[in-house]
């Protein structure tokens, strides 16, 4: 496959600057702050022109907020609060995907991306009367007021089998009282971890027996920037909006559809 191909040079490139960036810069700081805009230039240049990527924090019509987050991808709706170099503020109704970046991946990290995931899960889309929704049934309970959110690694000093233990630990979707947390890990130099929920998404992971697998599924690959880029096109979600989002943030009450 060409792209796949094109993806795996993308790749190489990808890890050969994290190497210029660890040979030149001594800052722990500095080095996670070049390697963030590596991912975020990444997601620019491959996914769909109508999405937005920025980094910053995320609030919801409640008052409720994000911690900073390294990578927030908005649709065409989101209005023009950020800008591409510095953090800017985002509305959770314009948001279809976000996550951290970490330029070397230890034990506590993952711990720490998945508390920040937990409280990104807390915001609550409010979605304007006469939004349309594209996708399954699934999909939409699980992420039509709640986008994805992941982890994306560089390099891990954790087993791929430790990440999907410490992350399965706080359940997965379709769990019964399940509050929302982390949606997948991408570990550029492992594979990946990723939560298939009730296995009834757009994205699915077949067992050798046919059967859709629910929850946590940890998996080797080469091929983790294709794989990565290929579970945000599945998993965030398509709407489309004919009311503005500023408003909501306006007024005290809105009708909610």
């Amino acid at each position: 496959m060409v792209l796949k191909a094109k993806i795996a040079a993308v790749e190489q490139q990808m890890r050969a600057r994290l190497a210029e960036i660890r040979a030149t810069l001594h800052n722990a700081g500095a080095k996670g702050q070049q390697v963030e805009e590596a991912v975020r230039s990444l997601l620019r240049e491959y996914l769909p022109r109508r999405l937005g990527i920025g980094h910053g924090e995320v609030i919801d019509t409640s008052g409720n907020r994000s911690a900073q987050t390294d990578i927030v991808i908005v649709t065409d709706d989101h209005p023009f609060t950020f800008t591409q170099d510095l953090p800017g503020l985002f509305f959770v109704e314009g948001v279809c995907g976000a996550g951290e970046v970490k330029a070397v991946l230890d034990k506590d990290d993952v711990s720490g991306t998945g508390e920040s995931a937990r409280r990104f899960k807390s915001l609550r889309a409010q979605r304007a009367p006469g939004t349309i929704f594209a996708g399954n049934e699934s999909d939409r309970d699980r992420f039509y007021t709640s986008p994805p959110y992941f982890l994306f690694a560089v390099e891990s000093k954790v087993a791929l089998e430790t990440v999907a233990d410490i992350l399965s630990a706080s359940g997965h979707f379709g769990d019964p009282g399940y509050a929302g947390g982390m949606d997948g890990a991408f570990l550029l130099d492992r594979g990946w971890v990723i939560d298939f929920g009730n296995g009834q998404g757009a994205l699915q992971f077949k067992r050798h027996t046919g059967e859709s697998a629910r929850g946590w599924v940890f998996q080797e690959s080469s091929s983790v920037l294709f794989d990565f880029l290929g579970w945000l096109s599945s998993v965030m979600l398509r709407t489309v909006r004919f009311q503005p989002i500023l408003p909501q943030y306006f007024v005290d009450e809105w009708p909610k559809s």
